[in-house]
């Protein structure tokens, strides 16, 4: 049976869907309808393109370029990894350098032109003389008029001098601890930062801190003191409380009056009163430190207007005081808007030379 016989046989021969000369099939017409829009078309293929010549050679000179720019600053961090550890590296008593001085400078009593300070060596300025050292070789240290500096040791890692009077402004770029200043009964140790002291002959005087942190210690009290902040000190190396630079006459006299009786007031008496009047937002630092060192302050106002002053989540409560005295500090002290102690890398102007021969004044 061929072909058409079984469409015959089927019935198909006079069906629309397969003979379009025959009647409109309405139901067959309403699905082609339906349908027309999947209805597949041939298109032609497309052919390749090829990129031009130009093209080809500017994608290849990106790669270049991309690959010039990755291989410069793995040099680049090459290059200062090396420099970095030569600046650290510094022979056992080598001397330091005199960069700079004017006026009459003395080095264990002899007036000359200073090149160098040696071990345990002794270098004193004059009523109007200033003198520049260079610190080993991470970083600086200017001697103002009328200072007596005694280089006491000096090897990697660990550099200290003792300053027995006068000005000593020091700018340091180098992991914490290793660069360290000795005043009468106080040690004060840099944590990667700038910092001025200034003492007289009795040990009296103030340190101030420039950038990052400062360190502290007389062995009965250890004081940390942030950037923008000073702290008194005194003959016995007793350490105050650290307060803003920009704190007011009050504010500091209440806190002397203070830290004179070693923090034994009554924590509502009138010394808390007088310095909780001039207490401002930048002065949080100084009652931070006082309710760590005097934790019974914590029983009058203090508390409150520390927990005003430096919010943090959760809040803070006497119960939680009571309950862990400890994690509420640390808690105050993450909220302190000061660089963390760890970053001191993040003061690496403190690495460039000074200007000129800004001195200490």
């Amino acid at each position: 049976m061929n072909g058409n016989e079984r469409m015959q046989d089927n019935g198909m021969d006079n069906d629309y869907l397969w003979d379009r000369s025959d009647p409109v099939d309405i139901e067959v017409a309403r699905l082609e309808r339906l349908l027309r829009g999947h209805a597949h078309v041939d298109a032609p293929r497309r052919a390749r393109v090829v990129p031009p010549a130009k093209v080809l050679a500017r994608r290849r000179r990106g790669w270049r370029v991309a690959f010039a720019v990755v291989a410069m600053f793995a040099i680049c961090a090459i290059g200062l990894r090396v420099w970095y550890q030569q600046r650290l590296q510094w022979e056992a008593g080598k001397p330091w350098q005199v960069v700079a001085q004017q006026g009459d400078v003395r080095i264990d009593g002899r007036k000359q032109q200073a090149l160098a300070l040696p071990l345990d060596g002794t270098l004193e300025t004059g009523a109007n003389a200033t003198t520049l050292l260079r610190a080993a070789g991470i970083g600086e240290v200017v001697l103002g008029a009328g200072s007596r500096l005694r280089l006491v040791e000096t090897r990697t890692g660990r550099h200290r001098v003792q300053l027995q009077q006068g000005s000593l402004l020091a700018r340091v770029w180098a992991p914490p601890r290793q660069f360290g200043v000795s005043i009468m009964g106080a040690e004060v140790t840099d944590l990667g930062c700038e910092f001025l002291i200034k003492v007289d002959a009795e040990g009296n005087g103030s340190l101030s801190v420039l950038s990052g942190w400062v360190q502290i210690d007389n062995l009965r009290r250890e004081v940390l003191v942030p950037q923008g902040t000073r702290v008194s000190v005194n003959g016995d190396g007793a350490a105050g409380t650290p307060y803003s630079q920009s704190a007011s006459p009050a504010f500091i006299a209440a806190l002397e009056a203070i830290d004179a009786s070693d923090g034994a007031v009554d924590a509502h008496g009138q010394e808390v009163q007088r310095l909780l009047a001039a207490t401002r937002t930048q002065d949080a630092i100084s009652l931070l430190v006082l309710l760590r060192d005097y934790p019974q302050l914590a029983e009058g106002p203090m508390f409150e207007r520390l927990a005003q002053l430096l919010p943090i989540t959760p809040v803070a409560t006497r119960e939680a005081w009571h309950a862990d005295r400890m994690a509420l500090l640390n808690a105050w002290w993450d909220a302190l808007p000061y660089p963390r102690l760890k970053r001191w890398w993040t003061q690496w102007p403190d690495a460039l030379p000074s200007r000129g021969t800004r001195m200490a004044g």
